[in-house]
């Protein structure tokens, strides 16, 4: 009975081994698509920031074209000043995000506790030129 025993335990073990793999996985995948769509956000605030520069691009160039003194208080210029302001904080507010989501872990999963260098196994040090200089 001991065979069978050992190879329920061994089986268990194995299950719940790939039951954590395939939720590591699934985790990592969600938080990628996650990162992907704050990048594809971010590159859309961008060219909207884009388009506004060129709109304030064009007043200026059709006020000097004019001889116009170019004022920077008129409405049309503010308006566009506040809006590049906004969606500048709008896309500092999505780097923070994406930032959160670089460090996450998967649920039940801890970074080791001096940072991801302690994980090598027995604590050693991994061997290299440094550890091997006299």
């Amino acid at each position: 009975m001991t065979i069978i025993d050992d190879l329920k335990k061994k089986t268990g073990e194995g299950l719940k081994t790939l039951k954590e793999t395939a939720g590591d996985i699934a985790f990592n995948v969600e938080k990628q698509a996650r990162i992907a769509k704050c990048k594809m956000d971010i590159t859309r605030l961008q060219r909207k920031v884009q388009k506004l520069y060129g709109e304030i691009g064009e007043y200026v160039y059709g006020e000097y074209a004019l001889e116009r003194q170019i004022v920077t208080g008129s409405p049309f210029l503010k308006e566009r000043f506040n809006s590049i302001g906004q969606l500048k904080l709008d896309i500092q507010d999505i780097e923070r995000d994406m930032e959160e989501l670089r460090k996450a872990q998967p649920p039940g999963r801890q970074e080791p506790p001096h940072g991801p260098e302690s994980a090598t196994p027995g604590g050693q040090e991994p061997e290299g030129p440094s550890s091997t200089a006299p």
